[in-house]
């Protein structure tokens, strides 16, 4: 078999790469610009091979922590050193990360040449920010938090607890109280599908924050491996309310504050009782008091 020399031009292979780049002298003029950062900057290779790579585009490339970069690689080797930027092209303002590195001399040149290297993160950037910005609307509505009446707020706990969810929970419950001025904190466990010692662990810490902020806390709908994996971990819910349901737990919250849930028929009933009384003597109170015991109150 018969052995050839392949004499491969580093150039050539450099022009057919997609992503934008160029070659550097040690003075930073351009000596060679693929077709990729022609068309992606808007030049052409006439107008800027030679020149220094600052004057590029109207000076696009003058950047402080590029020149930075650049003065750095004389004294790095052939380190590779990279960096995130913002750069205006004609198409607008794009992020890329810029990659430049000392390169091997071609031919006979005597000096050391910078390559460097230019890749578009702008949609992956744009891609990333989407996915937050859905995913904080999402734990934006799972944590759902209600006034149901004055100083009284209900956080109803909904499927797996994570604990980005879970911290999550936390601020919005605290900011919730803060604003609010709420007493009274239902926190019902009725829809949580799943529970681990960390979220166990969070949960246990949104009480303790809550009552640092003066408020009380009722915890509803606990189920029984949820209430297993907490004596597990050896947690005191001593200082928790707990009831049963989310009635309950209304019902406890609403009789704290002083108010209670009667039926519209027991107060005409009232109503009449008071009508048909026999008048009051003179000094005595013209306005009837009603006086209703709460069913559900504790003795």
């Amino acid at each position: 078999m018969s052995t050839r020399t392949l004499n491969v031009d580093p150039f050539e292979i450099i022009q057919s790469i997609d992503e934008p780049l160029f070659v550097l002298n040690e003075k930073f003029a351009v000596v060679f610009a693929n077709r990729a950062f022609d068309q992606t900057f808007g030049v052409s290779r006439a107008d800027i091979e030679g020149r220094s790579v600052y004057e590029i585009g109207n000076g696009v490339l003058n950047i402080p922590l590029f020149r930075q970069t650049l003065e750095g690689l004389k004294n790095a080797g052939t380190e590779v050193k990279h960096f995130e930027t913002e750069i205006s092209i004609p198409q607008g303002k794009k992020t890329f990360i810029v990659k430049a590195g000392v390169m091997r001399r071609y031919g006979s040149s005597n000096e050391d040449q910078i390559l460097v290297r230019f890749e578009d993160i702008s949609e992956q950037l744009a891609a990333e920010l989407s996915i937050r910005e859905k995913s904080a609307a999402i734990l934006e509505l799972s944590t759902p938090i209600t006034k149901i009446w004055d100083e009284i707020l209900v956080l109803p706990m909904i499927g797996t607890l994570d604990a980005e969810r879970a911290n999550k929970m936390i601020e919005q419950l605290l900011d919730a109280i803060s604003r609010e001025r709420a007493r009274s904190i239902i926190m019902d466990g009725t829809g949580i599908t799943h529970i681990d010692e960390t979220v166990a662990t969070h949960i246990i810490k949104a009480t303790t924050a809550v009552k640092l902020l003066g408020s009380q806390v009722i915890m509803t709908g606990v189920k029984p491996e949820v209430a297993m994996m907490m004596v597990k971990l050896g947690i005191d819910l001593k200082d928790i309310v707990t009831r049963a349901t989310l009635q309950e737990g209304v019902q406890y919250a609403l009789d704290s504050r002083g108010y209670m849930v009667v039926s519209k028929s027991s107060i005409m009933s009232e109503d009449q009782t008071f009508q048909t009384a026999p008048p009051r003597q003179n000094g005595q109170n013209s306005k009837p008091t009603i006086r209703i015991v709460n069913p559900y109150r504790e003795p």
